[in-house]
């Protein structure tokens, strides 16, 4: 690509995204039959050497900075495009893979998709273009090759897909093909094709600009069913996917415990017998509530579910009830169940009264009775003995004679914890305490300034 765009895409509540993924978020270059066409330079070439580097001075607010790269010496095995002589070459990447750098490996052939910075003339490459490794076979050795007989027609192709989620422990997730009927326009003419075990592909193609258009199938909905696609070469690609969610909705009018419509409520979705996973929380599909109480949550597999507010059972200024479920009238959670095309409406749902906000008091001390003034102290909500690890419930700054405030809510229990002022974790021995009426008396934490727990 000749700019590295990059852009937070908003993907499909429904796709489940790898845990470990990178930071880095850009729109990706396509196969080198794509990109090759929007590159300035792309060229085999063997690495040498890794070094640190500097990239250029920017803005940053009033101050201009440099953010780390990484120099790679490369030596060049074959020109296609902006390199034409073979040998040594320079090229820069961003540091790491959060900031789109390509992780290039000693001795390691690659096929190397760059192009040149404006600001300093280097050649970069990066995680969002076509570089990839290479041996002179597969697609790109393929595509590569075909400059050297004649052109057999551009191509368009893709997958029509989904991700089955399942809304367990773990938060799995599946990915499913689709079979589809798929439409191209250009050229004065239509072509259609179905999509076998999710893939399709229209060959032959003149080129110029076509618009791809894809028939969505019955229990799956998207918001984006057309591409426009522009082929500039005979030899060139485009590849184009689809990604569907479910068909099903569950929808419903929330009201506050007067019978008013109760606005950004947020209210989940999740199934009978879904467990809270230590480390990344609940499985669940969400929405928040409208002006008038309205919501409606989109995206819903077919299934058994429970609606309801607070599933995590973590209350707090932007979440003031406790765990809740619909429909909230004393009895056991009412049991919704969702078709492949269903569409379900709970009608009007009358929540309980939000927890009372408690303002608990407290001081912290070092093990010889001063105050520790400046660190941060913390309320963990423990009510219940969850399992969940992050259960923050919110904190604040001592003062100079180590007094704190915290708004917790009634009949909650919490811990706490410390934090220095250079944000490392600090030993804490203070009670568990079940929050009651206000005004009750301070607690006491012991506050250990050393060994810190964490780097």
């Amino acid at each position: 690509m000749r700019r590295v765009i990059l852009a937070a895409v908003a993907l499909l509540v429904l796709l489940a995204m790898p845990r470990n993924a990178e930071a880095c978020s850009c729109m990706q270059a396509g196969p080198a039959c794509q990109a090759f066409w929007k590159t300035d330079a792309a060229f085999d070439a063997t690495v040498d050497a890794i070094e640190r580097a500097a990239g250029p001075e920017q803005d940053l607010g009033n101050r201009r900075v440099s953010f780390p790269e990484k120099l790679v010496r490369v030596t060049v095995r074959a020109g296609f495009k902006g390199v034409t002589a073979s040998g040594p070459l320079e090229v820069y990447t961003a540091a790491d893979g959060a900031a789109c750098g390509y992780d290039f490996k000693m001795g390691q052939r690659y096929l190397i998709f760059a192009w040149k910075r404006p600001a300093d003339g280097r050649w970069v490459a990066s995680l969002c273009s076509a570089t990839q490794e290479y041996d002179g076979t597969g697609p790109s050795g393929a595509f590569l090759a075909s400059f050297n007989r004649p052109a057999t027609g551009a191509r368009v192709f893709g997958a029509v897909k989904t991700y089955e989620r399942h809304f367990d422990r773990d938060q799995t997730s599946r990915e499913r093909k689709i079979v589809a009927t798929v439409h191209l326009v250009g050229g004065a003419k239509e072509r259609t094709t179905t999509s076998r075990d999710g893939f399709f592909e229209f060959p032959a193609l003149d080129p110029g600009p076509y618009e791809l258009r894809l028939d969505v199938p019955t229990g799956f909905a998207s918001d984006y069913t057309t591409r426009n696609i522009d082929l500039p070469d005979p030899r060139a690609c485009q590849e184009e996917s689809f990604l569907l969610a479910p068909a099903g909705r569950v929808s419903g009018v929330v009201l506050d415990a007067e019978g008013r419509p109760a606005r950004n409520v947020h209210i989940e979705l999740t199934g009978p017998e879904t467990e809270i996973h230590p480390d990344y929380g609940l499985a669940s599909l969400d929405a928040t509530s409208r002006n008038g109480g309205e919501f409606e949550i989109p995206g819903v597999p077919p299934g058994r579910y429970i609606l309801g507010v607070n599933l995590r059972d973590l209350p707090s200024q932007y979440n003031p009830y406790a765990r809740t479920l619909y429909p909230s009238d004393g009895g056991a959670a009412t049991i919704i169940e969702v078709g492949s095309t269903g569409i379900v409406d709970v009608g009007t749902w009358k929540l309980p009264p939000p927890l009372k906000v408690v303002r608990l008091r407290g001081i912290a001390l070092s093990p010889d009775g001063k105050p520790m003034a400046g660190i941060y102290v913390g309320a963990w909500d423990v009510t219940g003995s969850p399992v969940e690890k992050a259960r923050g419930a919110g904190g604040t700054k001592t003062g100079a004679d180590g007094s704190f405030a915290l708004e917790l809510r009634e009949g909650r229990s919490y811990t706490f914890m410390a934090r220095d002022t250079e944000n490392h974790l600090l030993p804490v021995n203070g009670p568990r305490v079940t929050v009651g009426a206000p005004d009750g008396e301070p607690i006491r934490l012991t506050i250990q300034p050393g060994p810190r727990l964490n780097p």
